[in-house]
């Protein structure tokens, strides 16, 4: 166990810039359901606790902080590519097992947007 408190990394600090951008690009899009806009920023906002948690932010966190990041970019900027949003949405569910144990109530949120997603047809 550290002395002291984990510097931040400059991988953090991308991580923390990744969500901050996703979480303005949820926020104004007028693409999204309503539903997955909601699930989407709750999702991003608690990624965003997570990662200012103190100490390091697990790999698994980091990742599905990213992947999700990517699957709000799908959602904006692709519109209706099913395909696109669906390969996104997949990458997200591939990592819930792996990040469950670090971060539960973020994998929880965002089983909450998957479901939004499948009940768009997605």
């Amino acid at each position: 166990m550290p002395d002291g408190p984990v510097p931040i990394t400059p991988a953090d600090s991308a991580v923390r810039a990744r969500l901050h951008d996703a979480a303005r690009t949820a926020r104004e899009s007028r693409s999204l359901d309503p539903d997955v806009r909601t699930a989407l920023a709750e999702l991003l906002d608690e990624l965003s606790r997570t990662v200012d948690a103190p100490g390091r932010t697990p790999a698994e966190v980091a990742h599905l902080a990213e992947t999700t990041a990517h699957l709000t970019d799908a959602l904006h900027h692709a519109g209706h590519d099913r395909g696109v949003i669906a390969a996104a949405r997949d990458r997200l569910g591939a990592l819930l097992v792996r990040a469950e144990a670090k971060a539960p109530t973020a994998v929880g949120l965002a089983r909450q947007l998957t479901d939004a997603l499948a009940r768009m047809g997605i």
